[in-house]
């Protein structure tokens, strides 16, 4: 009697003591953490209970449930590289958690949804799932696995938690850019879940490590953002980033671990500098999304985009008005290069416009994981023109991928490469843009497979001239420069000499002044050969990414294109985008020129009519008749605005390598360093250096008497 009195005076004091440790533990149903992992701990239950819950999608997972705890919907042999399904399994968990633990659904603590939480765990870890990519064991099943793991902690056993954490220990803090932040965040999740203060810390300080200018892989001086190299990857890597930072700010927030007062400021500018000028009436821009040319993706992005800017609002208040015209596609309006990037963005609240472009420098696309297999050309300056939001919208399997719109290509009949994303560059140097904010001008040189031309694009307020010369290639294929190719809707315009035709749908070798579809207009100040079609083609989806099935589909496609013959020798093209048109705009712009233009090898350049706005490209040094005679000592860039008695300079170097350069003007003008000598006036300016070579230089010149 007396040995059984001191055995449950020791269990008393056990359980006692255990109640009352700081270092954290789980007693019954309470879960304790340590006094500083509570606040984390607290906003990490707070952060999943507020993701999006839905009864109804329960109740269908609960359809296709089996007893043994896996899924009927899921293939669970499937080892595809790229959106690996069996991932769902990991999902379908968390989404039940999620219910079981909000007291808002019906779910909320149902035992017989606790069993079968209980089962669909088993049958992962059980089992331990695996594809044949290493993202999927290191980031993705950790990051799926967490939640479920942190609202069902009070109700696991040891054996459970024991098998979860061979799964979690897999990531570990290594790598830059996204993929940085992914194993970070995991390794901070498990850190929390363990009770390790200093692991989460450590793991804390990597992940805001990532939110700075990067060297390497990361966001870039200009805004954009770099992954797989010199790549612009705003909507793949970049969406993920931007997603994962304003989670984690709001995982650490209040506590030891949080983010550092300027890290706020930066999230603000990742949106409002960078990735809110590629969102467009709830499209996110295909040639921002990187390798993922999915089923619906360009929607699902923009709705991805727009939840952190929902979020930012709440987590920075002082700047929710900035916020909210994000959110309104027809508040930004303007032109910005992103010189690191080779992509240039010019919009108005009526249409949006894109060049993306590739060098020696910056990796114009990638195909990884069986994705983006066609997209061989998408860096080669592509130029998509949108005024509606739908021109492209899922148009990926009816593609001609060798006439991409603003594409100058040789037509051959072999099938396109699938090459290492590092292949995908130009030979290209002089390549790049010049921007005032409101207006600019972007330049390719290319040179790919044989092919050159010289390619520039005048974004001048509601218009886009767009310019080609120097075209040459040694090939029995014809060359073509694809101007368009969008879904089709409604007949198609054409004007010629005064006369009208309405309602074309097909037409070969044209020369007409100008052409009218689904409200954007193609004026043609030079003519051209130029073919039209608008005809029923069959795609799959298969031939994008090979995690379709080969479903066949049809669609209505426009497609307009200039033609330049085989062996093409110095061929150039001329053509002016008119968004919004109408018959009599297109009527009153081919009687009324609104621009000079000079087209040729050695220089291109745009000028309106009224003298106010031009622009030049010079290859070479040289002298454009523009304003009485502009010359350089440097190929270059060049725009010019007139305003009052004020000459506006903006000059950029396309090939990053240049420390200055010098202009004379004709004329007298004044400005710090300008020299006025024989009627001409001349200035030389220093150009950025480092990241920012390539950056746009502005300088204000006054017209003197």
């Amino acid at each position: 009697m007396k040995s059984n009195l001191i055995h449950f005076c020791i269990a008393l004091i056990s359980i006692t003591m255990c109640s009352c440790d700081n270092s954290g533990t789980r007693i019954g149903s309470e879960i304790l953490y340590p006094k500083e992992l509570k606040q984390l701990h607290k906003n990490v239950i707070e952060y999943y209970l507020n993701l999006e819950n839905d009864d109804e999608i329960i109740e269908e997972l609960l359809q296709n449930f089996q007893e043994d705890g896996s899924w009927t919907t899921i293939d669970y042999s499937n080892k595809i590289r790229g959106g690996w399904p069996v991932k769902n399994h990991l999902k379908h968990v968390q989404s039940l958690a999620i219910n079981y633990k909000n007291k808002d659904s019906k779910y909320y603590l149902n035992k017989n949804l606790s069993k079968k939480i209980y089962k669909s765990l088993n049958y992962w870890l059980d089992n331990d799932f695996l594809s044949t990519n290493w993202h999927d064991q290191h980031i993705g099943v950790p990051e799926l696995l967490l939640p479920t793991l942190f609202l069902m902690e009070a109700e696991l056993s040891e054996e459970q938690l024991e098998k979860a954490k061979v799964l979690l220990d897999r990531a570990k803090i290594k790598m830059s850019g996204q993929n940085k932040v992914w194993l970070s965040t995991n390794v901070m999740l498990r850190s929390l879940l363990l009770r390790k203060p200093d692991s989460v810390a450590i793991a804390s300080k990597a992940i805001q490590n990532e939110l700075q200018i990067a060297k390497g892989v990361g966001v870039k001086p200009d805004w954009s953002y770099h992954e797989h190299g010199a790549q612009l990857q705003f909507g793949n890597y970049g969406l993920s980033y931007l997603e994962d930072m304003i989670k984690c700010y709001s995982f650490v927030h209040n506590t030891p671990y949080h983010f550092e007062a300027n890290k706020i400021e930066f999230l603000r500018n990742i949106i409002l500098k960078g990735q809110q000028w590629i969102l467009w009436k709830d499209t996110y821009d295909i040639s921002a999304s990187g390798r993922q040319l999915f089923e619906n993706e360009q929607a699902k992005k923009a709705t991805r985009l727009k939840a952190c800017i929902h979020k930012m609002k709440v987590l920075d208040k002082a700047h929710s008005k900035a916020y909210d015209d994000a959110l309104d596609s027809k508040i930004l309006s303007g032109n910005k290069h992103f010189w690191k990037s080779d992509f240039q963005v010019h919009r108005t609240k009526d249409f949006y416009f894109s060049v993306k472009m590739s060098s020696k420098r910056v990796v114009g696309t990638e195909s990884v994981n069986q994705e983006n297999i066609q997209g061989y050309y998408l860096g080669d300056g592509v130029s998509l023109l949108s005024t509606s939001g739908k021109e492209y919208e899922n148009i990926f399997p009816f593609w001609d991928w060798k006439k991409l719109p603003g594409t100058t290509i040789i037509q051959d009949n072999k099938p396109l490469p699938i090459i290492k994303f590092s292949d995908f560059k130009t030979n290209s140097v002089f390549v790049g843009g010049v921007s005032n904010g409101e207006n600019g001008i972007a330049v390719l040189n290319y040179n790919r497979d044989g092919l050159k031309a010289k390619k520039s694009w005048f974004m001048f307020d509601n218009k886009i001239v767009c310019l080609g010369s120097g075209i040459l290639a040694n090939t029995e294929y014809p060359v073509t420069t694809a101007i368009n190719q969008a879904f089709a809707k409604g007949g198609i315009v054409i004007g010629k000499d005064d006369e009208v035709e309405t309602n074309v749908r097909k037409r070969k070798e044209i020369n007409p002044d100008w052409l009218l579809h689904d409200n954007i207009g193609y004026l043609f100040p030079n003519g051209g050969t130029i073919n039209l079609s608008t005809n029923i083609l069959e795609g799959s989806w298969n031939k994008v990414a090979k995690r379709y099935r080969p479903v066949i589909l049809t669609e209505h496609i426009f497609k307009l294109w200039f033609t330049h013959g085989k062996q093409p020798k110095n061929r150039k093209y001329n053509y002016i985008l008119v968004p919004n048109a109408t018959e009599a705009k297109l009527k009153d712009f081919n009687k009324n020129k609104p621009f000079k233009i000079e087209n040729n090898e050695a220089l291109q350049s745009v000028e309106t009519t009224d003298g106010t706005l031009a622009g030049m490209v010079f290859y070479s040094k040289g002298t454009s008749r523009i304003k009485g005679g502009i010359s350089v000592n440097q190929p270059c860039m060049m725009m010019l605005e007139e305003k009052a008695n004020q000459l506006i300079i903006s000059v950029s170097d396309p090939t990053h390598k240049l420390t200055k350069i010098t202009i004379t003007i004709s004329g007298n003008y004044k400005a710090n360093g300008s020299q006025y000598v024989h009627g001409k006036t001349q200035i030389t300016l220093q150009l950025p250096k480092g990241d920012e070579a390539g950056k746009t230089v502005q300088l204000e010149l006054q017209k003197q008497e």
